[in-house]
């Protein structure tokens, strides 16, 4: 009932709109912003407070057979990869997702396919997927949170190998590292299934909970807290729809703000224009964000459509959506073991509604308008 009620507010918010209020708004995402950074350190990590989402630990529901920050006080992000097949609506849509701090969307493709990394961390649950192949850069995304993670398989075509990026940053003595294509031997492919049902190879099940427990209880990832506020934002023009338009239907999505829940629910666009939520299978839930953040990069491909090296460390702009509002700001990240500092318009770390975020990494050629 819920998620109906939402589906028709959004039509019936569409609907009422003046023609002034629907104008879009395409952002020019390589535009010179003429933002001076100002300097930034290490936000800090509050007790009893998640550093990824803002949120009270005690507040959160403890599903059994979970394991994460709120339920055994380790913090030990968990980034898994995730199919995104026909967009990740129907048969192909993803579960464990509801319980995503943050979802990360990069090119897959360069006709527009996309893949989709979820990071765990408030709460771990025991069953994750669709879980897929891994790219050059997020082996780069992984090492920014020091992540535990997940993946099955990945591209190792000389220039975007992940195995020799595994190296170079020195991940694999880590223990950190759970591919589910690897040997029998190892203890994690345990932890690793294929659901009935489901189409190979959209299928693979992983036990995160259970994987997250491997790791060395004396390892510990660095401290990437985001920075956060209880006040909702007063600068920016408004925002109520996104929409990220990747050139291929299935692919391109659109986010429309709810007052009430301050957040912005997540849909799909089909081929015959219509908008599919984008949920998590199991829970049924809509995935919605307090934040959502476009973050403009450069993808490069090497020497195949399928091939992307994506430029996770360094700077751009970065379009910033929360509170039914848009902020042009700017990201930087000035090496592998840094944090990504995403800023307003003034050079200043901005500080994010508690909640989830979602984070949308594209190329140039990714179009994102607002209305």
């Amino acid at each position: 009932m819920k998620k109906t009620l939402r589906v028709l507010l959004a039509l019936a918010l569409a609907l009422c709109l003046t023609p002034a209020a629907l104008a879009e708004t395409v952002i020019d995402g390589q535009a010179n912003r003429n933002i001076t950074l100002q300097e930034v350190g290490l936000n800090e990590v509050v007790d009893g407070v998640s550093p990824t989402t803002g949120l009270t630990l005690s507040e959160l529901d403890q599903p059994e057979g979970f394991a994460g920050l709120a339920i055994t006080g380790r913090y030990m992000p968990m980034l898994v990869q995730i199919d995104n097949d026909q967009g990740g609506v129907g048969d192909r849509a993803p579960w464990g997702a509801a319980y995503a701090d943050i979802v990360y969307e990069t090119p897959l493709h360069r006709s527009g396919f996309t893949r989709i990394s979820f990071l765990f961390s408030d709460l771990i649950p025991d069953s994750v997927g669709p879980v897929r192949s891994a790219r050059v850069g997020h082996v780069d995304l992984r090492e920014e949170w020091d992540a535990g993670f997940l993946y099955y398989g990945g591209q190792t075509r000389k220039g975007s190998n992940i195995e020799e990026r595994f190296s170079e940053y020195g991940a694999k003595s880590k223990g950190v590292l759970f591919s589910g294509t690897d040997g029998t031997n190892k203890p994690w492919k345990a932890f690793y299934s294929r659901v009935s049902g489901l189409a190979s190879p959209h299928n693979v099940d992983a036990n995160v909970a259970a994987i997250y427990g491997l790791i060395d209880p004396e390892f510990t990832p660095p401290n990437h807290a985001f920075l956060f506020t209880d006040e909702l934002p007063t600068t920016g023009t408004d925002a109520e729809v996104i929409t990220i338009d990747w050139g291929l239907a299935m692919y391109n999505s659109r986010l429309i703000y709810d007052v009430d829940s301050n957040q912005y629910f997540r849909y799909m666009l089909q081929k015959d224009g219509t908008e599919v939520p984008y949920e998590d299978k199991y829970t049924q839930e809509q995935l919605a964000f307090s934040n959502v953040i476009v973050q403009h990069t450069t993808v490069t491909w090497n020497g195949s459509s399928d091939a992307p090296v994506t430029v996770h460390i360094g700077e751009g702009n970065a379009d910033i959506f929360m509170g039914g509002k848009y902020i042009a700001g700017y990201w930087k990240r000035p090496d592998a073991s840094s944090r990504t500092v995403f800023y307003d318009d003034q050079g200043n770390e901005i500080a994010l509604q508690r909640g989830k975020t979602f984070i949308s990494i594209i190329p140039a050629e990714t179009t994102v308008s607002y209305e």
